[in-house]
């Protein structure tokens, strides 16, 4: 994982984050800030979402709302693309996951992919949205929710996108949510 440099942070909240103006680093500390940070950044979207998960964060991307917003993203604009890559889905695919499902029927704008071995020892989960918000969390051992959460972080969100980018490159695509056809 590549260093990611320390951002200012912010002891007031602004009253609302708006994706490429809002700069301030918000620390979160459990599932539900992770949830509607992630829903804030997904809704706002307008090309891209890119995301590292161990197991598709269920307390965090499982929900109605975030897969109205991927689905709003994919169908909108012909050349968004929502890249996922997740280190174990098996959890995923027993629970539904609304991601995966949706994967599945929105072929051409939703990727899920499995980073190659040498990124498995890789603890972190992020999300990148619009190569400039970013959600990340160093560490998703135990259920630990410890995150930031910024709308307007250019240098972390292209750190994060090169480190993801190199990992999407040498991946492959997940065989356990490859639809089904019959």
């Amino acid at each position: 994982m590549p260093k990611i440099p320390p951002v200012p942070y912010c002891d007031e909240l602004p009253e609302y984050f708006k994706l490429g103006e809002t700069r301030a680093e918000i620390k979160l500390s459990n599932a539900e800030e992770n949830m509607n940070a992630a829903l804030s950044l997904a809704e706002q979207a307008r090309y891209s979402i890119n995301i590292f998960t161990q197991d598709m964060d269920d307390a965090i991307y499982n929900n109605e709302e975030f897969e109205r917003h991927v689905f709003n993203l994919a169908t909108r604009h012909p050349s968004a693309q929502i890249r996922i890559l997740v280190q174990d889905s098996t959890s995923a695919i027993k629970k539904g996951h609304r991601l995966i499902r949706i994967s599945q029927k929105l072929t051409s704008s939703i990727f899920i992919r499995n980073p190659p071995k040498i990124y498995k020892s890789d603890k972190s989960s992020f999300m990148v949205v619009d190569s400039i918000g970013t959600l990340y969390r160093a560490q998703t051992d135990n259920h630990n929710y410890n995150a930031s959460v910024n709308f307007m972080s250019p240098q972390r969100a292209g750190k994060l996108e090169d480190f993801f980018n190199e990992a999407w490159e040498h991946g492959v695509p997940d065989p356990q949510v490859r639809r089904l056809f019959v």
